[in-house]
């Protein structure tokens, strides 16, 4: 067996062509003066994924986009009491890279918001993936103020072949229903279904997209563009949002419920009588089981990004909790309050100020991982 210091310099360029991580990148080319001269220089991001959609009377649609986001997780290395940083990277078309926090609002007047001198020490961190993000970005025409606007809409993004940069797109923008965009194809193709009820979940499961309504029902995609739906047997008349969320090897429908419409109104999130179900795909029935808790694992429920992490990977974390933002927009997006958090055993929400733990999580960086050089 050859030794890993005595590979030919055409394979470890080879491998660092295959790295898709900017951070495993660096590491890689850590080892050894060696492999640092025989690999990629530097990281290739994503190039500008292009869909556009057709024209409109108002000319737009030409310049759809996918806007694509990586969630970290860095770790500190202090042995006695490990400390830790959640946030998103964001990569554009252009190579260049804008840092934000998790639950940055996107209509506030903070996005965008960059941190130009932060270098991260990768000697003393270690920075893990935990899920990446995938938004589309296009022009549409207001008949209302008759001008154009910027429109941003959660999608189902699938890549293929990564050799290609081929993918697959399913989501409503512009479309009176859902649609699909192939990247070999080039263009849009309108499903044959028509909703009349907003998308609150899209995502790819095992080489299909799986997308939920308001009303509850689920409509599951092929590549080939094959439709089927499906509506849970025992439907739960509480809902008031969903979410779809992978966690671990299975697609899951957690519900925010609450006893009446009126409870889910109340401007204090920390009065309302609001609790969550938990149901996991049962690709056999084409039905949502529901199970009492999400296994140990804590759920992050964002806007445009849901994902979900083993309540071990980060100590201090309680599992079988759920962690979002207020979606009532009664706080500031920097202040701990605005970001929630739900417990199975304690049933009730509390803000992330009730929950000192968690404080140093979001949303400004630390100073222990910003790099002295």
């Amino acid at each position: 067996m050859v030794k890993w210091s005595e590979l030919p310099p055409e394979i470890l360029h080879s491998i660092s062509l295959k790295i898709d991580n900017p951070f495993d990148l660096i590491h890689f080319r850590s080892v050894c003066s060696f492999w640092r001269s025989s690999s990629l220089l530097k990281f290739r991001y994503m190039t500008s994924l292009r869909c556009p959609l057709p024209l409109d009377p108002g000319g737009c649609g030409d310049d759809c986009h996918i806007l694509s986001s990586r969630v970290y997780l860095v770790k500190s290395p202090n042995r006695d009491r490990p400390q830790y940083w959640l946030f998103k990277l964001q990569e554009k078309g252009n190579g260049e890279v804008v840092l934000h926090s998790l639950f940055l609002r996107r209509n506030s007047s903070a996005y965008g918001c960059l941190y130009p001198s932060l270098s991260l020490d990768l000697l003393n961190c270690q920075v893990f993936e935990l899920a990446q993000e995938h938004v589309a970005c296009y022009s549409e025409w207001s008949e209302l103020f008759e001008c154009i606007s910027k429109c941003e809409e959660r999608i189902g993004f699938m890549g293929l072949i990564k050799e290609n940069n081929e993918y697959m797109i399913l989501g409503k923008l512009s479309f009176n229903g859902l649609a699909m965009f192939r990247s070999v194809d080039k263009r849009w193709t309108e499903l044959e279904i028509v909703y009349d009820s907003f998308f609150e979940g899209i995502v790819p499961f095992k080489g299909k997209f799986y997308a939920i309504d308001r009303t509850g029902k689920t409509t599951v995609v092929e590549p080939t563009l094959e439709v089927n739906t499906f509506q849970r047997s025992r439907p739960c008349d509480k809902t008031r949002k969903r979410w779809l969320v992978m966690s671990g090897d299975k697609l899951i429908l957690v519900e925010m419920c609450t006893k009446s419409r009126y409870d889910f109104h109340i401007p204090n999130i920390r009065e309302k009588k609001i609790w969550f179900e938990i149901s996991e795909l049962n690709e056999e029935r084409n039905d949502w089981d529901q199970v009492e808790d999400v296994n140990g694992r804590v759920l992050f429920l964002e806007h445009y990004c849901t994902f979900s992490c083993l309540a071990t990977e980060i100590p201090g974390f309680r599992a079988n909790s759920i962690i979002f933002m207020d979606l009532w927009g009664g706080s500031n997006s920097y202040e701990h309050e605005s970001i929630l958090v739900y417990e199975f055993d304690k049933q009730g929400v509390r803000s992330l100020r009730d929950k000192p733990e968690y404080i140093e999580l979001f949303p400004s960086p630390p100073g222990w991982v910003i790099s002295n050089g």
